[in-house]
């Protein structure tokens, strides 16, 4: 039952890809992990490589609790080549009181002692956790500045001048609670790191986790996921995108126009970018599984890889070439046992079904039904819709085992949804053009 073309752990729990680099000829790519069990627990980094963002090679975990600072977890963080050796950035986690009945889960979120650290390898394949771990950026004790329990996920690159900076994803208090802001750090040596400046916004959640600033045709976007938000598409937690403009040399922030989703299905989440082997920027997001699929040891699985460009300040995002080039074979029955791609055109009130997840046109948007598939129908909103498209939609769909990636008008929304249990002989539609892996 295992998707062929999404990446999933070799089995048990996984979340946030992390660290995610083109090094020395592979890519590597590692993610949050609990190797015991199904469920969220004390953090690990899994480990994989792969030649062509298709098929990948498992390795030996790579970071584990050995620390002081992270015995009780390595949190979400990134990669950077530095040196000819690789720099793993992540947050250390440990707990103001631990749980004596289960030290793999803390009582609450304000048990959370959070700061930043570095892992460094020579090779990317070798991690020693006993003497290549540094502290880089301590707790922070002052609330004005962030918070100690939520500061976590940080995103490091290489500046014009050579210097390693910073982004981290923090918050603090406000009139209504908390707001969600970025705090920025820079360093001349990868190791000592120095406070520089923040960006806040009281409007966007009350908590910015995965923050990441990345640069195209010369302009500015953050990603970030932030918590509360309060929007629809619920659950209120979701990834979005904003134009900004950013100084680096004094790291001043500052937003231009309105953040949107980065995708508009309900389990898209923690996404994180890095510069492809082309130097395209690509992207890999966490898809969240509710529960593992039936009588299967695994849960949780990343999107597939994406390239993400900027027209004319617009995000459009779309199936990275070595994955896209894959579906040459002419297929006319639909085959939900295998992957799929397909490709249609709706109409304004046309709705159509694949394998019980219905997909229709309602007052200029497109709607994803997902109510006969999903297991929670009674506990996770199961319907939700892309902004308004202008009166076109064409529809670019990949399927591959419990889920669907919805790529709308070349890309200019995205819309992804996990399903169970389809309906593999509820199949609804007109007009389409129909492919399979070759």
């Amino acid at each position: 039952m295992k998707p062929k073309l999404h990446f999933t752990p070799p089995q048990n729990w996984m979340n946030d890809p992390n660290g995610l680099i083109y090094f020395q000829g592979k890519y590597h790519l590692f993610y949050q992990h609990f190797p015991y069990t199904c469920q969220w627990g004390t953090m690990h980094w899994g480990h994989a490589v792969s030649n062509d963002l298709v098929h990948f090679e498992h390795l030996p975990i790579a970071l584990y609790p050995s620390k002081y600072a992270d015995r009780n977890g390595c949190f979400s963080g990134s990669a950077i080549a530095y040196h000819n050796q690789l720099y793993l950035y992540y947050t250390s986690i440990r707990y103001a009181k631990e749980n004596p009945e289960y030290v793999h889960v803390q009582y609450s979120d304000d048990d959370l002692i959070a700061s930043q650290s570095v892992v460094i390898s020579q090779d990317g394949f070798t991690f020693d956790n006993q003497n290549d771990k540094h502290l880089v950026v301590d707790v922070i004790e002052d609330e004005k500045l962030g918070d100690k329990r939520h500061t976590r996920d940080p995103k490091v690159w290489i500046g014009k001048n050579g210097h390693v900076y910073m982004s981290v994803g923090s918050k603090i208090p406000s009139d209504k609670g908390y707001d969600g802001e970025v705090l920025f750090y820079e360093s001349e040596d990868g190791l000592n790191f120095t406070y520089k400046n923040r960006y806040t916004d009281a409007d966007i959640g009350d908590m910015w986790e995965c923050p990441d600033l990345i640069c195209l045709d010369n302009q500015y976007f953050l990603i970030f996921s932030p918590e509360n938000i309060n929007q629809p598409p619920y659950p209120n937690s979701n990834a979005v995108i904003m134009c900004v403009s950013f100084d680096e040399d004094t790291c001043t922030l500052k937003k231009q126009g309105d953040y949107m989703y980065l995708d508009y299905g309900l389990d898209f989440y923690a996404p994180q970018t890095f510069l492809d082997e082309y130097q395209q920027r690509t992207m890999f997001g966490w898809m969240r599984m509710r529960k593992p699929a039936k009588d299967e040891n695994w849960c949780g699985m990343l999107t597939m890889p994406r390239v993400i460009i900027n027209k004319n300040g617009h995000i459009y995002q779309q199936v990275h070439p070595h994955i896209k080039r894959l579906f040459t074979k002419e297929a006319k029955i639909i085959d939900f046992n295998q992957p799929f791609q397909l490709l249609t055109s709706l109409k304004e009130g046309e709705e159509i079904s694949l394998g019980g997840l219905k997909l229709s046109i309602k007052n200029d948007c497109l709607y994803c039904d997902r109510e006969k598939v999903s297991i929670v129908a009674d506990k996770v909103c199961n319907i939700n819709h892309t902004p308004c498209l202008n009166g076109q939609y064409d529809l670019e769909i990949y399927y591959d085992q419990h889920i669907f990636e919805i790529y709308i008008n070349d890309g200019y929304y995205v819309l992804s949804q996990i399903v169970y249990e389809l309906d593999k002989k509820d199949i609804s539609l007109n007009k389409y053009q129909l492919y399979n892996l070759f």
